[in-house]
């Protein structure tokens, strides 16, 4: 999974000259937050040549945590965005999508194998810890994954009720089972593709990237 390397005072300063999208995630985004919650804010920078060319997977991001105005800064570049947003390997990547005004076709590129297994895989974790916190966000990433399967853009109206309503622990870790069934099943039935995969103005180009949605080869 993604994990946060934290950095310091000057190389947040640096990473904040290369930024050009700064989103707030997290409570507030859900509207969950109360006065002693701390911001959370996603900054995507401009993709280095380095990690352009370097091959590596780098899924991992910067964090920054001033303290002082209780605002937590995450870091990842353009590249990992989308990398970490395909592949599943974070729900806050398809909270972006799904609850901000930067992407038009939401339900495009998020009802996908991968985006609602992540949510999924979430959700199987966090009831893990039995926690009323945890249960909560388990609840919300069910939600989630839910709302894709049925071809529905969740709404953070509903999200936001989630917090008020009585969990029943039991129900949610059924809710997982089944949710993980239909996904597979709609899966096995090429009835969803495990990426988001956008045009390409050049055929040959396309057919390459698309290709990532073939689960067999014929050579």
């Amino acid at each position: 999974g993604v994990m946060n390397i934290i950095i310091n005072k000057d190389e947040h300063l640096f990473l904040q000259s290369l930024v050009f999208r700064t989103i707030t995630i997290g409570s507030y985004l859900y509207g969950s937050n109360s006065e002693n919650s701390d911001i959370d804010k996603l900054c995507i920078y401009i993709t280095s040549k380095v990690e352009l060319y370097s091959g590596l997977p780098n899924i991992h991001q910067f964090q920054y945590k001033d303290k002082e105005n209780k605002i937590d800064y995450n870091y990842c570049s353009e590249l990992q965005f989308w990398k970490n947003l395909l592949n599943g390997e974070s729900t806050i990547n398809a909270d972006v999508v799904l609850f901000t005004d930067y992407y038009r076709n939401k339900l495009e590129i998020c009802r996908t194998y991968r985006t609602i297994k992540a949510y999924l895989g979430f959700a199987k974790r966090d009831l893990k810890l039995e926690v009323r916190k945890k249960v909560i966000h388990a609840a919300r990433s069910l939600y989630c994954a839910e709302s894709l399967i049925n071809n529905e853009i969740p709404k953070l109206e509903e999200i936001q009720k989630i917090y008020d309503n009585i969990l029943v622990y039991k129900d949610l870790i059924e809710k997982e089972k089944s949710l993980r069934i239909v996904v597979n099943e709609l899966f096995d039935k090429n009835l969803i593709n495990n990426y988001y995969i956008e045009d390409c103005e050049i055929s040959l180009w396309g057919k390459m990237l698309q290709s990532n949605n073939n689960k067999e080869f014929r050579y």
